[in-house]
């Protein structure tokens, strides 16, 4: 992902007596539908409720700087469990290009304490749908392939953050690392969740759990907070 150094960030960590009034990680996790924000690599997000393997689910939508929809990823909360249950990518036009379905082994508890961590083991089952060729086709067809998942997550507890000229008390951050796949022991991700609003920040972990600077991706002017 493209991104530059915002440096606008104020973090520090709860200390464990506030950690009680803090909210649990599926409460972080919730997404509150129409909040919309734009991140310092100029892209933006959205929050929306779809339809999604034929069950309305809370998404992210993820529109490229210039207006374009790339992506919609999807969640859903329940039994004490958050689920990542898939994606959609677009083209420019906005047809769909592939999906992405989840099993149901990409759940997280959603009480996971400060420290704990997660291994998320899942088979991620990706459709790209192939548009016809002036004058070759008049067909559109599709293809299926099934992908094994291998995650660590690890919920690092509560910060405080200020961006885009609003105070979060109480992001939950994360620290994600893929422990199966072809980026393996390679690289990691800090992600922080704020309630009702998703990922606000992300920062690039290198093999050495140093962070990378440059590739800090943030929420930068809030749209729309409903």
């Amino acid at each position: 992902m493209k991104a530059a150094w915002c440096g606008m960030v104020a973090a520090s960590v709860f200390a464990a007596a506030s950690a009680q009034a803090a909210p649990t990680v599926g409460e972080c996790m919730e997404l509150a539908t129409g909040v919309k924000f734009s991140k310092n690599n100029g892209d933006a997000q959205v929050n929306v409720e779809e339809t999604f393997e034929g069950k309305k689910q809370k998404g992210t939508q993820l529109i490229l700087d210039g207006g374009v929809l790339l992506a919609t990823s999807y969640q859903d909360i329940r039994d004490g469990q958050v689920f990542l249950t898939g994606a959609i990518h677009y083209n420019e036009d906005g047809t769909v290009r592939s999906k992405n379905v989840y099993t149901p082994q990409s759940a997280i508890p959603a009480s996971m304490r400060p420290g704990q961590e997660v291994r998320v083991q899942f088979t991620d089952t990706r459709t790209d749908t192939h548009y016809p060729l002036a004058g070759l086709s008049d067909k559109i067809t599709t293809s299926t392939r099934t992908d094994k998942r291998d995650f660590s997550i690890t919920f690092l507890g509560w910060e405080r953050l200020e961006l885009g000229g609003r105070r979060f008390p109480d992001v939950c951050k994360f620290e994600l690392r893929d422990v199966g796949g072809k980026s393996k022991g390679k690289s990691g991700e800090y992600v922080w969740y704020a309630q009702g609003f998703g990922v606000i920040m992300m920062d690039k972990l290198d093999r050495d759990g140093d962070v990378q600077p440059a590739y800090r991706i943030a929420l930068t002017n809030i749209l729309s907070a409903p």
